[in-house]
């Protein structure tokens, strides 16, 4: 039985897209949190609406209602929310007159003018998300938990209507599979060149536009770790430096040490992001001071004779690579539970570099075909900690011996020998 809430009059435009009627209005949150479900009716099977139930209940909804409490600039797209039973009412306009002398609303067509209305809701529709259902969560958990919002914030919520027939749940499926399907997340490279909140982001454009680190073509304008073949000037790209970035200021342990979403949703103040921009700064300071090939590279105008030496057909070095340079950044964000950053950076270098020495050969460099392999990130980083005494407790030497062997594909192969 659904329960009856109040009458309520909304703002809205009436359209018309293919053979569905549809009416774009404002609620609050408020409103929105009380009256909207999630989308369980459109299963007959209960199965199907407890999976849906437990996809809403996970970290998503809780980072959506950090975000509505923190994000000053918050926003939200249009949900879209189906109505089902009692009787919503469209009242459009009789006529629209401007209060000005302009002359711009003197000529309406009348179908402009009966777009434009009313939408009332008697209180007992049953109204489900059909497009946005784990923003409607976020903004279940944080009106719950007190928003402190007077007036709530307003969103644009879309209404279709739903009927509880063989064919109204096939057709409200069917709208359900097509929203859902056809959305994309913001991509990487979006959030890179654009996202004013992200904190890796920020960082990434301030190297690249405030330093001569990364500036011009230091750093390949590509989002992913896939390193362009033609590629001869270039450390390593946009999107990997996101992700050294963000394994910097997640997992090395610092008084700005953060979860990944937090880095992502909130933007903290300018103080806070300008310690953040010297901590990525120190980083790649301290990898200049201690390992020669990048002091090479940090240190020419020109730097295509160096990336040539250190990267290409014949190996090279480990840094010089996307996937290497992910790897030890890793390694030196573990080595900081027990050192300072210089220090991990330091004792990171005693590693080996180059790709036809174990353990990077056959973990990350295949000697036969000349190419970097993405399989083995685990054991190698663990082999790798293991040559410096720090691998963790569950890959002790027995272990990542075993891994060593079969991963590399050399029966009779011993781990390298410990650098410490």
């Amino acid at each position: 039985m659904t329960r009856k809430t109040k009458e309520i009059v909304l703002p809205a435009l009436r359209g018309i897209m293919g053979d569905w009627v549809y009416y774009c209005c404002l609620m609050d949150l408020g409103e929105l949190s009380s009256r909207v479900r999630y989308a369980e009716d459109i299963h007959n099977n209960k199965a199907l609406s407890d999976m849906i139930q437990r996809q809403l209940k996970g970290k998503r909804s809780a980072e959506i209602a950090e975000y509505l409490k923190n994000q000053p600039e918050r926003f939200f797209n249009s949900l879209v929310i189906a109505t089902y039973g009692g009787r919503p009412n469209w009242h459009e306009l009789s006529s629209v007159r401007g209060q000005t002398k302009e002359e711009e609303l003197s000529e309406l067509k009348e179908s402009t003018i009966a777009s434009v209305g009313f939408l009332t809701l008697q209180g007992n529709e049953l109204l489900f998300a059909l497009d946005g259902q784990h923003r409607l969560a976020g903004i279940k958990k944080a009106v719950s938990e007190g928003l402190e919002s007077d007036p709530y914030d307003e969103v644009s919520v879309i209404f279709v209507e739903h009927k509880k027939t063989s064919s109204g749940l096939e057709r409200t499926r069917r709208l359900f599979t097509t929203l859902n399907k056809t959305a994309r997340p913001v991509s990487k490279g979006d959030i890179i060149a654009l996202d004013e909140d992200d904190v890796m982001a920020i960082c990434v454009r301030r190297l690249i536009e405030h330093t001569e680190l990364f500036s011009d073509k230091r750093i390949a304008a590509v989002a992913s770790n896939n390193m362009p073949t033609a590629n001869s000037t270039s450390l390593t790209t946009i999107g990997n430096l996101y992700d050294v970035l963000t394994i910097l200021f997640t997992d090395a342990r610092s008084s700005l040490q953060a979860r990944k979403p937090d880095l992502q949703r909130v933007r903290p103040s300018d103080e806070i992001l300008d310690d953040y921009f010297a901590y990525a700064q120190e980083l790649f300071l301290h990898l200049r001071n201690n390992f020669h090939e990048l002091e090479e590279f940090f240190s020419k105008q020109d730097t295509s004779a160096v990336v040539k030496k250190y990267r290409g057909s014949h190996g090279g070095k480990a840094l010089f690579r996307p996937l290497g340079l992910e790897l030890f950044a890793r390694i030196i964000a573990r080595l900081t539970r027990d050192m300072s950053l210089g220090d991990a950076v330091k004792m990171a270098a005693l590693l080996p570099r180059d790709l036809d020495q174990a353990p990077l050969q056959w973990l990350l460099w295949d000697s036969n075909r000349n190419t970097i392999v993405n399989g083995h990130k685990v054991t190698l980083r663990e082999v790798m900690l293991y040559m410096i005494g720090k691998n963790a407790k569950n890959y002790s030497e027995n272990t990542l011996l075993e891994r060593y062997r079969r991963e590399t594909g050399q029966e009779a192969a011993e781990l390298p020998a410990r650098v410490l």
